[in-house]
């Protein structure tokens, strides 16, 4: 096997785990948020004492989800800078597609997600 299908491949896995983390973001976020703001029950219940464990639990999270998804997206989006910076347009586009269509298929769209999450 040479060495460009090496890259090839290493460049799939990659993609095919930064879309995986593109679709689930909306979950992870909203997890994450509810989490570090002390609402991880819903906005109707008060944790109380429990609050300062929820955001310690909310920002350990956060850096568990970082440590997952900057090293795969970092290599995805400059492995394609190297073909020319028109070329970032495609994941991008697919990331923002791929959170959409979670968005779309978990929560109903942008305005139950927003209810749920930001309780607007």
């Amino acid at each position: 096997m040479g060495s460009n299908m090496k890259n090839k491949i290493i460049y799939g896995i990659n993609f095919i785990w930064a879309s995986l983390i593109a679709f689930s973001f909306p979950i992870c976020f909203e997890w994450i948020f509810l989490d570090i703001t002390g609402h991880s029950k819903g906005y109707s219940y008060d944790l109380g004492a429990d609050k300062d464990i929820s955001v310690i639990i909310g920002c350990i999270e956060l850096l568990i989800w970082l440590a997952i998804t900057l090293p795969s997206n970092i290599y995805v989006f400059k492995k394609t800078l190297t073909k020319g910076k028109v070329y970032l347009l495609i994941p991008a586009i697919i990331y923002v597609t791929l959170a959409g269509v979670c968005l779309i298929k978990t929560f109903g769209g942008w305005a139950a997600y927003s209810n749920e999450v930001f309780n607007i």
